[in-house]
């Protein structure tokens, strides 16, 4: 028995939650997405135009096996380019841009491919705040769910939300049962998803066991590789392996913000398995290729990242505030590099450089401003 008061958390009254609720932007709830109506915008036209963002135009870039052929997906492609999904891995410092550029990338790619976008939700983060306004949030069914405010500033107490409240934040919040019924009864082409993770991970051990070609030691004291205890980020390796085996197949990418937290270099044969999860991801990486599903991660630096995961990533982008690579022995996976010279030290917030092995392409964004300094942060219980 705790012998520690601790008393009630100080929260924000009403008058305050509603003062900062009217901090953020109204959903949008008009476009060809929300409404149904084919002749509305999209939701990527009304993103374009509310963050003054061009059109998209693969020929502003100087080579078309770089950029254009990692953002722009097709089934049947020839030349430099490569057929089905793609992936890249950014990697650079806190405060350098990569936040901005993951919700940059999600609008591209609503736009040019008219994906399925899915944002790794975090308890920790909500750096996707800039597109709270398109958002469906996704939920798992059956278990409670927190959501609060909190301000830059840690003297100010947080605003505690309803469901309903968050309403007031994102477009729509809707409810799954397993990543199966996520991928073929939720989520929706053209529309940016938010998605946290099944706690109780239900589900997840029946897509594994359907898969005869995965098979991999079962952890320990217990006879299955997924269990209900198990970290919650685990659910992510059952949901990309129900989107590759049982679809449906449409265009998706998923945003992976700090890779590291599912990934580490560190992961070992622990008692949830940890270590055969990452050879599950390594081991469907190609196959998520094929089937038309698109891997963007981002993480500070590239050693946080196990080797598995780094050994598929064919892209790189290197953001600025750091030096790029010069050789390819700096890049696990690549066998050649084309930069001869650091560049990417000097380059200012904004500007960044894509990379394969066969060419290099610096390219910028828009700056996509989230409309206020607090952070929501949405926990799932249990």
């Amino acid at each position: 028995m705790s012998t520690i008061e601790w008393g009630d958390e100080s929260l924000a009254d009403d008058e305050t939650t509603r003062e900062v609720l009217a901090q953020f932007d109204d959903p949008v709830r008009s476009t060809k997405q929300a409404t149904g109506n084919t002749s509305r915008w999209s939701d990527a036209r009304h993103m374009r135009e509310r963050f003054r963002m061009p059109a998209w135009d693969a020929s502003n870039f100087e080579y078309e096996g770089v950029i254009p052929n990692c953002w722009e997906h097709s089934w049947d492609a020839g030349g430099e380019r490569i057929a089905g999904g793609t992936d890249f891995l950014a990697r650079g410092k806190p405060g350098k841009g990569k936040s901005t550029l993951a919700n940059y990338v999600a609008v591209r790619m609503l736009e040019i491919n008219n994906e399925k976008v899915v944002w790794r939700g975090s308890s920790s983060r909500s750096e996707w705040l800039p597109l709270a306004p398109y958002t469906v949030l996704c939920l798992p069914e059956g278990v409670d769910v927190t959501a609060r405010l909190e301000s830059k500033d840690p003297t100010e107490p947080a605003v505690k939300l309803s469901i309903d409240q968050l309403g007031e934040i994102v477009r729509e919040v809707r409810r799954y049962a397993d990543p199966v019924d996520l991928n073929r009864r939720v989520l929706d082409e053209g529309t940016f998803h938010v998605v946290y993770p099944d706690p109780r991970l239900r589900g997840c051990q029946e897509i594994y066991e359907r898969d005869p070609e995965k098979q991999y030691d079962t952890p320990p004291e217990r006879e299955t590789l997924f269990h209900e205890n198990d970290p919650a980020n685990h659910w992510w390796f059952a949901w990309a392996l129900a989107r590759v085996n049982h679809g449906p197949h449409h265009w998706t990418t998923w945003i992976c913000d700090e890779i590291g937290d599912i990934a580490p270099q560190s992961v070992s044969k622990d008692s949830y398995g940890s270590y055969q999860k990452v050879e599950l991801l390594k081991d469907m990486w190609v196959d998520a290729r094929k089937f038309g599903l698109s891997i963007f991660l981002f993480g500070h630096s590239e050693v946080d990242i196990h080797r598995y995961i780094r050994h598929k990533i064919r892209w790189r982008i290197q953001m600025p505030g750091t030096a790029n690579p010069t050789t390819a022995s700096d890049v696990v996976g690549f066998e050649s590099i084309r930069m001869n010279r650091e560049v990417t030290d000097e380059y200012p917030i904004g500007k960044a450089l894509m990379y394969n092995e066969t060419n290099f392409d610096p390219f910028r964004w828009k700056d996509m401003p989230s409309p206020t300094s607090y952070k929501l942060k949405i926990e799932v219980g249990r």
